[in-house]
């Protein structure tokens, strides 16, 4: 009888779950689990050494090694085979950023003065930081800060009026979902991610 595997800790929430060829019928589907997409994540997109992003999982470095070994074989397949990919995804945990002035978010572009990060769970939120936002206060461009910060806080989804190309472009080659949304509450969000 298996080991009972360990639970791993995952923040990536892919913005797409399927890719299919597009000048041919697919030769098959090759399924990727959200733990391969989250290691390609850390070590692709954000540059983490293996020994960090597997502290990032919360697994030992031989676990994560075996984890992205396997994302990139599948992914090396379905691109070579012409198969169709789609990404498992099973982890309900989303940390969701929202810029504003407070928690009425009556006004939330990304140059207001607070960043306001909510982790939700099977439809629970919970306001986990309110931090100050470097773009209120330090005059810098959203679309080359933003990004940085909410990696910092494994934000996977931001909320906001008006995202610009630019900033929209960003967020997601960092694996982080933009939302463009003028009216929202906080007993809301549930239903604006889904």
């Amino acid at each position: 009888m298996g080991r009972e595997k360990n639970i791993r800790k995952l923040n990536f929430k892919p913005v797409f779950k399927e890719f299919i060829p597009s000048s041919t019928k697919a030769n098959g589907i090759t399924n990727i689990l959200d733990e391969e997409i989250e290691a390609l994540y850390l070590m692709d997109i954000l540059d983490l050494y293996q020994e960090e992003a597997a502290q990032h999982m919360e697994v030992s470095r031989p676990t994560f090694t075996r984890i992205l070994k396997n994302a990139r074989k599948k992914l090396s397949t379905a691109i070579i085979s012409g198969h169709k990919i789609n990404i498992e995804h099973s982890s309900n945990t989303y940390i969701i950023a929202i810029c504003s002035e407070d928690t009425n978010f009556k006004n939330i572009q990304n140059n207001q003065q607070y960043i306001f990060i909510y982790s939700m769970t099977q439809g629970s939120t919970e306001l986990i930081n309110k931090i100050e936002n470097p773009v209120y206060s330090d005059s810098k461009k959203p679309a080359i800060i933003l990004p940085k910060v909410f990696i910092q806080y494994n934000v996977n989804i931001f909320i906001s009026s008006k995202i610009g190309e630019g900033l929209k472009n960003s967020l997601i080659s960092k694996g982080i979902k933009p939302i463009e949304k003028t009216n929202i509450k906080q007993d809301q969000l549930a239903s604006i991610i889904k």
